[in-house]
């Protein structure tokens, strides 16, 4: 039993270093590691900022939708841990 989902890991460590950043660009950078549709990653957005660990930056008025994210000091923390038992 995993104690913590690697998808979602995946997904905050890339938001932390490239924050801040939307869905779209984490989906369409094919140098990263992250290999899911765009759908799974707005999917797995939505579960870490329901459970506190990024926020909205801002969102783009006009023209498309947007939305940027960053790491909350959850996110941080949780990451920071996670660097601690393996390194």
């Amino acid at each position: 039993m995993a104690l913590v989902d690697e998808r979602k890991v995946q997904v905050l460590d890339y938001i932390h270093d490239n924050e801040p950043i939307t869905g779209y660009d984490i989906a369409s950078d094919k140098d990263n590691d992250i290999d899911y549709t765009q759908s799974y990653i707005y999917d797995v957005l939505g579960e870490l900022e329901d459970e506190g660990m990024i926020e909205v930056a801002d969102r783009e008025p006009e023209g498309r939708k947007r939305v940027h994210y960053q790491l909350t000091e959850n996110g941080r923390l949780l990451l920071e841990a996670l660097d601690r038992i393996d390194p």
